[in-house]
């Protein structure tokens, strides 16, 4: 369990990072870069939540 405590961390630690440099403008000189980092954080969100999906799935699983 503690190498998808890693993963889930790093995911939200990269998630913050994208967010802070849109919100600041550091590296963003193009709205195709601007795309590029939104479609980055909406990915990673989108792996978080199908990795919520199994865990949810298994514990949901291990009560039965």
């Amino acid at each position: 369990m503690d190498i998808i405590s890693n993963f889930i961390s790093l995911v939200k630690e990269t998630k913050q990072e994208i967010a802070d440099t849109v919100a600041a403008g550091h590296g963003v000189n193009s709205f195709e870069t601007y795309q590029r980092l939104v479609g980055r954080n909406e990915g990673l969100q989108i792996a978080l939540q199908l990795l919520d999906d199994i865990m949810t799935g298994d514990d949901e699983n291990n009560e039965s």
